[in-house]
């Protein structure tokens, strides 16, 4: 896994937002140091909060965690439970293509789009110098 995580140019750290996970994380992130020390240039890492449940106290109160501890690292957003993401894989189909207009669909293409001008933001660096 470590050297799967060096040869990376970017990663995406989904965590689950219940405490728990919050601790996985903070292990996974330990890792991310560890990895940037030993490598000549950096490993940009965005954290995605997924399974977020706005109706329990316990997924905001997690989700405000990560936030308050990772800041900037965090997407802005959140992947939500969805009942759809059960019916799309039973049905083996993607979500997006079963049910588009979905919570979950929405969120995975706004978290699509952010990936695409990070990566149009670093292209951009990099033709400047």
């Amino acid at each position: 896994m470590v050297n799967a995580l060096a040869a990376c140019d970017r990663l995406i750290v989904p965590v689950q937002t219940e405490f728990l996970a919050l601790k996985g994380l903070e292990r996974m992130v330990h890792t991310l140091e560890m990895i940037q020390r030993s490598r000549s240039k950096s490993l940009p890492y965005l954290i995605v909060p997924t399974m977020f449940d706005r109706r329990t106290k316990a997924s905001v109160e997690s989700l405000q965690e990560v936030r308050r501890k990772y800041g900037e690292l965090v997407w802005d957003s959140a992947i939500p439970v969805d009942t759809q993401f059960r019916e799309s894989s039973k049905q083996g189909q993607p979500l997006t293509v079963l049910h588009p207009w979905a919570r979950g669909s929405m969120a995975y293409r706004k978290l699509l789009e952010t990936l695409q001008s990070l990566e149009e933001i670093e292209a951009r660096e990099l033709a400047h110098g």
